[in-house]
């Protein structure tokens, strides 16, 4: 699997962690819950992460840089 495949990978999985994420705050109804904003506010700095990952790579693979 190439850089990029793996990398669109790790963020797929990681928007599935935030989906889980969300539906256990809505079925504990947590919303809104400060543990549950912690997790869910490290995921989307991961997320925000690995989206920059993603295009880096696709961009190599592609020489734009």
């Amino acid at each position: 699997m190439e850089g990029a495949e793996l990398a669109k990978r790790d963020h797929q999985r990681n928007k599935s962690e935030i989906v889980k994420l969300v539906k256990e705050m809505f079925n504990q109804n947590k919303w809104g819950d400060e543990e549950y904003k912690v997790q869910l506010q490290k995921l989307v700095v991961k997320d925000e992460e690995l989206v920059k990952d993603v295009i880096a790579k696709i961009k190599q693979e592609k020489g734009i840089e």
